[in-house]
This record gives structure tokens, C-alpha cells and sequence, in this order.
């Protein structure tokens, strides 16, 4: 292609002017759709694209799209952006609307990053059986950064996520309002050592969050998911997490975890959910987790539930309060079927079922667990209703609660 001198381009190269064979300045060529960059862009107007807007041909450049738009026509397998085994890539500063595929795309390579950019409207149509959409999708590029980013898929569509992280470990989630997605806000999944912290991930039409498939040693922090159909964090199938100091609010859900292993849930809020909190076992079961200064309160059914095969789990200093399942179907902390795990001074008070509740599914499944200096007042049915085999470690207290005994199956003090 030769040179180009015309007075204003779709695109400046991001090294600006440059001296030509006679000395005089001169600039880049036009970059038109599809194209295939080799060094660092900056986008100086919109571009509208049939197909893939721009792709991606060299390792470590920097497209800047100053503001502009990339639009496409939502045509199968269209992306606004493509990258395909290149490292350290950055894509900055825009917007992206309206392609099938994905916004950004990035496959391979490590090190990349895109930041800043607005996307919408990806995925329209798509239908099961199809590939699943994205506004960025980062697969097997490992530490990768999404920063700063607002995308809002809010499409009819089978699948259309804000942000898909697969087998990409040691990325980065940051900053990012992921809301208003036709499926989850963001999919985390095989990218062990990643942190996914102050995201909002509000009002999708699945999850807030889902983190699975042996993503350990992942952390999870300082996120709000407000208003998602399904469950706000979603976080299974790995070990050595940390969960801490997140919101989840008016989800069906607030925090579901399930085979967990080795992990720290501490210090997040889940009020005004179906449900609040529940450690479920899963598959393989959950255990050596610690359940730690937790706020579920005001959940519409349960507060903070321990389920089937979460055995051996430490469940201290939380706050579960105003809970409002009925009397036999919830409590402000629940566990059921499941065994070892120490509940120790927690706040349980004025839930419309017992304070804390233990249920079996089969005779002695839920005996073995541990109680002690827990707190339980003013509920609707019993303070703690325990079952035959509970180890009572003492200080346990409950005053005012509807039904007697103020507790069963262990000593209460009022």
C-alpha cells in the first residue's frame, strides 16, 4: 500500500508523522475494514464493518481508538476486534457495537490487555449450538488484564456473556462494569491465580459471576452483583479461593459455592436475596473452608446454608438476621446433611424459622457438627434446634425465641 497524503485518515499510525525520501512529512495509509495490523494504531473516526472490523498480526502494539466507534452488522462469526496468537497486545479507549461473535477476541499469546472500551449489543440472535458471544473474550492468553471496561450485551440472544476469561491463569478482572448481559456478567474458568476485585456485575439475566473449573487460588474481592436472575458469585471446583468482602443483593442467590476446598469466604454482605449465602458440597464435597464475618440478613428464605457433604468447615463470627423462611424450610444459618464443621459465635436473631437449624436427609448425617458461643435470639421457632449428636462446646446463648426449648439438643444460656 503505497503513501498516503490525504488530509484526514480512518487511521494514524500511533508513531505519528514521519520523514519521508524527499525529508517532507508525511503519514500512514488509511486502514479500512479488515484490516491487519503490524504496529501501533490510533483510530481518528468511526469505522462501520461488515465483518471483522480489525485483526490483530503483530506481538505487542497498542490499538487506540480515541474515542470512536467500531460498528458492525452483527454477521456471523464477526468480531470488532481479532487477535490470534500475539503477546502483550493492548486495546484501549473506544467503543464496540453490534457483532456476532465477540467485541474483542483474543486467543493466544500472553500479556494482553483491553481497557477502557464500551461495548454493546453483542451476539443478537445467537442460538444454541452456536459459538457462545462475548463482549472480550481472553482463551488461553495468560495474564491477560480487562480494566475499566462497561459492556452490556442486553440482546436476545441464547448466550451472550460481558466477559468470558477461559484457560487464561494469572488474569486480571478490574474495575469493570459487566451489567446487563443476556447470560453472566463474567465466566471465569481453568485460569488458576487470577483476581477478578471491583467489578460491578449487576442486573444479567443469568449470573453475576461464574468461577469454575479449577481456578484455584483465584481471589475474589470488593465486587457487587445487585439484581442478577440467577446467583450473584458463583465460585465451584477449586481450592486455596479467597472470597472476600463482596455485595450481592436482589439476586435469587447472593454467593453459591460448591466443591470448594481450602478457601476463605470472609467479610461479604448478602441481604435482600431469595437466599444469602450457601457452601454446598457438590460433587467431591467442600471442606476446609472458613466461613468468616459474613452479613446475610433480610434474605427473603435463608440466610447462610451449609448443604450436602460440606463437611469439616469453619463457620465463625457471621451475622444472620431477619431471614424469613418459614418455620421447617430455612433458618437464619442451616445445615443439613452434612458433618465436622464448627459454627462458632455467630449472631442469629428474629429469623422466621429457628436461629440455627440442623436437618438430615437420612438418620446421623448431620450429627458431628459443633457448636459454640453462638447467639440466637428472638426467632420464630427455636434458637438453635440441633440434632442427637451435636457436640456442644458451651457459651451458646438464646432468649425470647417463640417455640420451646429455647434450644434443642444442646445447653443455652439466656
Amino acid at each position: 500500500m503505497g503513501i498516503a497524503r490525504a488530509p484526514a485518515l480512518a487511521l494514524v499510525t500511533g508513531l505519528g508523522l514521519f520523514l519521508g525520501a524527499g525529508g517532507a512529512g508525511a503519514v500512514a495509509p488509511a486502514v479500512t475494514c479488515g484490516a491487519t495490523l503490524t504496529r501501533s494504531t490510533t483510530l481518528s473516526k468511526d469505522l462501520h464493518c461488515p465483518g471483522t472490523a480489525l485483526v490483530i498480526g503483530a506481538d505487542g502494539i497498542t490499538v487506540n481508538l480515541a474515542g470512536h466507534t467500531i460498528s458492525g452488522t452483527n454477521a456471523a462469526g464477526g468480531e470488532g476486534i481479532a487477535s490470534d496468537g500475539h503477546a502483550n497486545v493492548q486495546i484501549v479507549s473506544g467503543r464496540i457495537t453490534d457483532f456476532r461473535l465477540n467485541g474483542v477476541g483474543i486467543r493466544g499469546g500472553s500479556g494482553n490487555v483491553v481497557r477502557g472500551v464500551t461495548i454493546r449489543r453483542i451476539g443478537a440472535g445467537g442460538v444454541e449450538g452456536e459459538p457462545v458471544s462475548a463482549g472480550i473474550a481472553l482463551v488461553g492468553s495468560p495474564g491477560g488484564r480487562i480494566v475499566g471496561n462497561d459492556v452490556a450485551n442486553d440482546v436476545d440472544a441464547f448466550q451472550a456473556d460481558g466477559a468470558d476469561v477461559l484457560n487464561s491463569p494469572g488474569s486480571v478482572v478490574q474495575a469493570n462494569r459487566l451489567s446487563r448481559n443476556s447470560w453472566d456478567g463474567l465466566v471465569l474458568i481453568g485460569s488458576a491465580g487470577s483476581r477478578v476485585t471491583g467489578n460491578e456485575l449487576d442486573g444479567n439475566k443469568n449470573h453475576g459471576t461464574e468461577i469454575n473449573g479449577a481456578s484455584d487460588s483465584t481471589v475474589v474481592t470488593g465486587n457487587t452483583a445487585d439484581g442478577n436472575a440467577g446467583i450473584g458469585i458463583v465460585f465451584g471446583s477449586a481450592r486455596d479461593a479467597r472470597v472476600v468482602g463482596n455485595s450481592a443483593t436482589r439476586n435469587d442467590l447472593g454467593l453459591f459455592f460448591f466443591d470448594l476446598h481450602d478457601s476463605l469466604i470472609s467479610g461479604n454482605s448478602a441481604r435482600a436475596n431469595r437466599n444469602g449465602i450457601e457452601l454446598f458440597g457438590g460433587q467431591f464435597g467442600s471442606d476446609g473452608n472458613r466461613l468468616i464475618a459474613n452479613v446475610a440478613n433480610g434474605n427473603a428464605e435463608t440466610g447462610i446454608g451449609l448443604s450436602l457433604g460440606a463437611n469439616d468447615n469453619l463457620v465463625s463470627g457471621n451475622v444472620a438476621n431477619e431471614n424469613q423462611a418459614p418455620v421447617g424450610e430455612g433458618g437464619g444459618i442451616y445445615v443439613e446433611a452434612s458433618t465436622g464443621n464448627q459454627l462458632v459465635a455467630n449472631v442469629a436473631n428474629r429469623n422466621l424459622d429457628s436461629g440455627i437449624v440442623f436437618y438430615e436427609d437420612e438418620p446421623g448425617d448431620a450429627a458431628g457438627n459443633s457448636l459454640k458461643a453462638n447467639t440466637t435470639n428472638r426467632n420464630a421457632n427455636h434458637g438453635i434446634d440441633a440434632v442427637a449428636g451435636t457436640l456442644d462446646g458451651g457459651r451458646n446463648h438464646a432468649s425470647g425465641n417463640a417455640i420451646p426449648p429455647q434450644c434443642r439438643n444442646v445447653v443455652c444460656s439466656n
